[in-house]
């Protein structure tokens, strides 16, 4: 036995085959596609309105959510990874000849902070020498040397005697 509502659905489709067969023929194509096209937003909003919800929690952006941090993290990681593989062989050669020129930079400075205190060095021992040759010559007058009047009890703040 059939339902109640199955004779009341075939009764609508019946009127709607009617009305399709008989009316819309004679309606102008303007009028037909306004109607088509109103119904169609009114559809829309309604089911917007009726699932908006569904829709907004049922999205795979939405599951993502719980994950973005472990996502984020994951990301970054194999960037990272990419990175070290396909950009440190163009690199080296960059941080080689970086190095290269920290070497050769400190090398030079080296040389010149060496060879300045070299010329200071000589000249202290230039400066030393006419110190302690008048010394000397003094000393020999009254009997004693500049090793000892330096090395006598008391501190030594001059250069040592060259002898």
């Amino acid at each position: 036995m059939d339902s109640l509502l199955t004779a009341f659905l075939l009764f609508i489709a019946a009127i709607v085959a009617l009305i399709t067969y008989l009316i819309v023929p004679y309606v102008p194509a303007v009028a037909l596609g306004a109607a088509a096209a109103i119904a169609l937003a009114i559809g829309i909003w309604w089911h917007w309105t009726q699932f908006s919800i569904d829709y907004r929690t049922s999205t795979w952006q939405e599951q993502l959510r719980n994950y973005a941090s472990y996502v984020i993290l994951v990301v970054v990681i194999l960037l990272s990874y990419a990175f070290y593989v396909f950009g440190w062989g163009g690199i080296s050669g960059y941080v080689n000849q970086a190095k290269t020129a920290v070497v050769s930079a400190t090398r030079r400075a080296t040389t010149q902070i060496s060879s300045g205190l070299s010329r200071a060095s000589s000249a202290v021992s230039a400066a030393g020498e006419a110190v302690v040759a008048p010394m000397n010559s003094a000393a020999s007058n009254i009997g004693t040397t500049a090793a000892n009047f330096f090395n006598s009890g008391r501190r030594n703040t001059g250069p040592p005697p060259l002898e």
